[in-house]
């Protein structure tokens, strides 16, 4: 698997690591192939492949392809709490330990100052074109809704990227824009619209 074939993201280093929730969005939207909004079991076997197994996978021995589906069964049972057989969103975050909410440490401070705006807007633009976009926006609406203590899934992502493109006119978001979201009244308006699908 190449660096890139996640959305940018190297899975096999996710081995050892937190992911930010850039990271975890951008492997989510590169697994859930059927953007049925949960990665079904073939879809997180492939993730699991990819994250256990060399990338050529010529020389896979039976010892790992039997690691391999014992972990994939493993996680399965601990994570997927609805026993569906398949992750949802908040599952599979679950399982692969997203960092600290970064709004947490902004969000609570009495006023949110120029330089705040800047270090969220550094925090979620993975590709450093001072924009935040696609999975990057959705990281930051998935941290509005873990803000919140609400549940995350596909439906409150698109309610939240929806919110954004209606108080802003795109889902292109600037440094003025988070600005402009992060203002008391638009918080309080995307909690509400967030709780909607929750």
């Amino acid at each position: 698997m190449s660096k890139k074939a996640a959305g940018g993201v190297d899975v096999k280093k996710l081995r050892n690591k937190k992911l930010t929730s850039t990271e975890f969005m951008q492997v989510w939207f590169h697994y859930d192939v059927d953007k049925s909004g949960f990665l079904e079991y073939s879809e997180f076997s492939k993730f699991m492949r990819d994250l256990f197994l060399k990338a050529d996978c010529t020389d896979i021995t039976p010892e790992q392809v039997e690691k391999y589906t014992a972990e994939v069964i493993h996680i399965m049972d601990t994570y997927d709490e609805n026993r569906d057989g398949r992750f949802e969103m908040n599952e599979l975050a679950k399982a692969l330990k997203i960092e600290e909410n970064y709004l947490n440490k902004i969000i609570n401070k009495k006023s949110i100052k120029d330089k705040h705006i800047q270090k969220i807007l550094t925090h979620y633009n993975s590709n450093v074109d001072n924009t935040i976009e696609g999975p990057e926006l959705c990281a930051f609406v998935g941290d509005v809704a873990r803000f919140y203590n609400l549940k995350l899934t596909l439906s409150i992502i698109q309610s939240g990227v929806a919110f954004v493109k209606e108080t802003i006119g795109t889902e292109t978001v600037d440094q003025q824009a988070i600005q402009n979201l992060l203002s008391p009244a638009n918080r309080d308006k995307m909690k509400t619209a967030l709780q909607k699908d929750s």
